[in-house]
């Protein structure tokens, strides 16, 4: 998860690579938005190659309901359109919760995918568009490349494209569009810790990260990508130092000691999560996550002890033989 400083310093250094790499014209045609009117457009990515992919949008960053559209002209790839197209969407959902700090659910009703069609430079073309409430995105291939719209709050029977014959202006306009995102960013309120005292503080923590985890595996599953939260990345680092200060307080640990032992609790929780079938059953994670916390915090005994004790082994050797008699002895423990 990203915090809001590599955030920051990301779009600067994309900011700065690209005005250090863009030619002032790529080697395929790019194109940009002619209907509708929707302001100056700017150049908000270009491809770490160099020269196989740009983006230029159009409206409102920060509008949850737009209008906001972005054009992607890129040379063709291996890859499954409508799959593609599909996980434009869920990153359209996280640009907005990303740059406006709002959370984007979707309507809970399925993206529905169809045909649309669109002119570019006058001439009608038809391509594959997904669908969801006021968000869409669109493929067409134009001149040997792809060009790929992705909008919000804009309908997609008045799109019309044209090529761009000068990107330097969209270059130009650039710095002010990431100074705006920038201050939103800075401007948006710190979000509050989740109330929890005792050993709740370090549930708390390894709830978050399961959670996270969970969203990342059930979207690898359905070939989406996952959907962020607001707080994504701004709790996380937080609620980690709550619960090191917490060990430090309560166990008289120094504060290397106590992270070791919060680092510990969570890989092993977010390992099993990964690798043990049985994890999937709330009933017995539940009760791993509380053992796990109530032998490491408070050195209580617990059922899963033997576990323990083979995770203490894998933490200190990673042999695989350690590891595979580590999740042996915790399946064991489930199904007892």
């Amino acid at each position: 998860m990203e915090s809001d400083e590599e955030w920051i310093a990301r779009l600067r250094r994309t900011a700065l690579r690209d005005a250090e790499e863009i030619a002032p014209r790529p080697s395929f045609p790019v194109f940009g938005l002619s209907e509708p009117e929707l302001g100056l457009g700017v150049l908000t990515s270009l491809s770490d190659s160099s020269a196989e992919e740009i983006t230029l949008a159009y409206g409102d960053p920060l509008a949850q309901g737009g209008p906001h559209l972005s054009i992607n002209t890129a040379l063709p790839v291996d890859d499954e359109t409508a799959g593609a197209l599909r996980r434009m969407l869920d990153d359209e959902h996280n640009r907005i919760v990303d740059h406006a700090g709002v959370e984007d659910p979707d309507d809970g009703e399925p993206a529905e995918l169809s045909d649309t069609i669109t002119t570019v430079d006058g001439v009608e073309l038809t391509g594959p568009i997904y669908r969801e409430g006021p968000l869409w995105t669109a493929r067409f291939t134009v001149s040997d490349v792809v060009v790929t719209v992705v909008a919000r709050g804009v309908a997609p029977t008045s799109l019309r494209l044209a090529t761009v014959g000068d990107l330097r202006p969209y270059l130009e306009r650039r710095g002010e569009w990431i100074a705006r995102l920038i201050e939103a960013h800075r401007r948006r309120p710190t979000p509050d810790l989740p109330a929890a005292a005792g050993l709740d503080v370090y549930r708390s923590l390894i709830g978050e990260l399961l959670g996270f985890q969970s969203r990342h595996r059930l979207a690898a599953r359905e070939g989406r990508l996952p959907r962020r939260r607001v707080g994504d990345g701004r709790l996380y680092g937080p609620m980690w130092q709550r619960a090191v200060r917490e060990l430090e307080r309560s166990g008289r640990l120094s504060r290397e000691a106590a992270n070791r032992t919060v680092t510990s609790m969570v890989n092993q929780l977010t390992r099993l999560a990964e690798r043990a079938d049985w994890f999937a059953d709330t009933r017995l994670a539940d009760l791993a996550v509380d053992e796990t916390i109530r032998y490491a915090v408070l050195g209580q005994p617990v059922s899963s002890r033997d576990a323990q004790l083979a995770w203490e082994r894998v933490t200190l050797d990673g042999r695989p033989e350690d590891t595979k008699v580590w999740l042996e002895t915790w399946d064991k423990w489930a199904t007892a």
